[in-house]
């Protein structure tokens, strides 16, 4: 009976585990070391980064979030992780192979680096897991990970030099056509114990969530709005939101070094010479947090005319708001609930909507 694509992919994870010479032949007649790679970098979004994409999975519930992008960026960031070692792992492959080098198949054997990297991370990261999800300081995963991708490049770059020359038997002479390698049950031990390995690494993250899942929830219509007090850039007194009761406000989260922050200032100050005269009250809330000074501050927003008030969060306001990227608004209604949140940059129509609906509430 032929073995599931599970199985088969496990069991060429094992090979460059155990075997990463045979494993590294293989690829380098046959392909597959990038496409296994990619199944990694899945693998690793779903199993290790699960709080993370929970979050983001959470906050599709409402579309005026519009966080896809932000389900997209759990799975950038591990793709990230990969480049890091697949691209300098097959330009160097390139570089070292000579007058050898074919680029279609040094990239295939530099991506073959990532499963000793993916498997020494992950197999730190879930020790942690059964303490705590998140304890194990990144590097200390990540530099044991890099040694080990070097072992495999290495012997990737005596692949790559070896073209041409007579290819070494595959299987044992008068072994029967389709014999597994003498290394295929251990690699397959192997690539089922990763595979435990990122399940493992799931439960962990999974009961974290399950226990913190107030926290990775978003903001949603009806949700109470946090109470804040935060100090005014200019020095005046400290703005509190419960003494704006009775108005709409618009909580802008912005910093200066966010283009799309700057790049929405004009539509708000449009929404605001609008909807100021029918008591809606804008609050910038600059979160640069320490990096930027009151005087700096202030010499931006004069720059950039803005017409309402700004004022400094030192993150705490962010994390009771669950500000994950910037910009993002919120809209409060009269009573104090949260009635709208957006995240990214928003257009004028989307944000007039809100207001329209919560003005138009008693």
């Amino acid at each position: 009976m032929a073995a599931s694509p599970v199985v088969r992919f496990a069991e060429r994870i094992g090979e460059l585990l155990v075997g990463p010479r045979a494993a590294l032949t293989r690829i380098e007649a046959q392909g597959g070391g990038l496409r296994d790679a990619l199944w990694l970098v899945a693998l690793g979004v779903v199993t290790f980064r699960f709080p993370l994409l929970l979050e983001a999975l959470l906050g599709l519930v409402d579309p005026s979030l519009g966080t896809l992008g932000r389900v997209l960026s759990v799975a950038a960031v591990e793709a990230q992780q990969a480049a890091w070692v697949v691209i300098p792992a097959a330009l160097i492959v390139t570089v070292a192979a000579g007058r050898r080098r074919d680029p279609s198949r040094d990239l295939e054997l530099g991506a073959a680096c990532y499963a000793p990297y993916f498997v020494t991370r992950g197999l730190l990261w879930g020790i942690g897991t059964l303490v705590e999800p998140r304890a194990l300081p990144p590097l200390a995963a990540q530099v044991p990970a890099f040694v080990a991708a070097l072992w495999v490049l290495a012997l990737a770059i005596q692949t790559a030099r070896a073209r041409g020359d007579a290819p070494a038997a595959a299987v044992p002479p008068g072994a029967p056509a389709g014999a597994p390698a003498p290394t295929s049950r251990k690699a397959m031990a192997v690539g089922l114990g990763v595979l435990a390995l990122a399940a493992t690494a799931l439960a962990g993250n999974a009961a974290w969530a399950g226990k913190h899942m107030q926290a990775l929830r978003p903001m949603r219509a009806g949700d109470p709005a946090p109470a804040i007090t935060l100090p005014r850039i200019d020095g005046g007194p400290p703005v509190t939101l419960t003494d704006l009761r009775g108005h709409v406000v618009v909580l802008d989260f912005w910093a200066t070094w966010c283009s799309p922050c700057v790049a929405m200032m004009p539509v708000l100050h449009q929404l605001h010479e609008e909807w100021a005269p029918r008591g809606v009250e804008f609050l910038g809330v600059n979160s640069d947090g320490g990096d930027t000074s009151p005087a700096e501050l202030t010499a931006f927003a004069r720059a950039h005319k803005i017409p309402y008030t700004v004022v400094r969060d030192d993150g705490r306001a962010g994390a009771l708001y669950k500000v994950r990227a910037l910009p993002t608004v919120v809209v409060v209604s009269r009573d104090g609930t949260v009635l709208r949140s957006f995240l990214g940059y928003t257009g004028h129509d989307a944000l007039a909507r809100a207001l329209r609906d919560a003005v138009g509430k008693n």
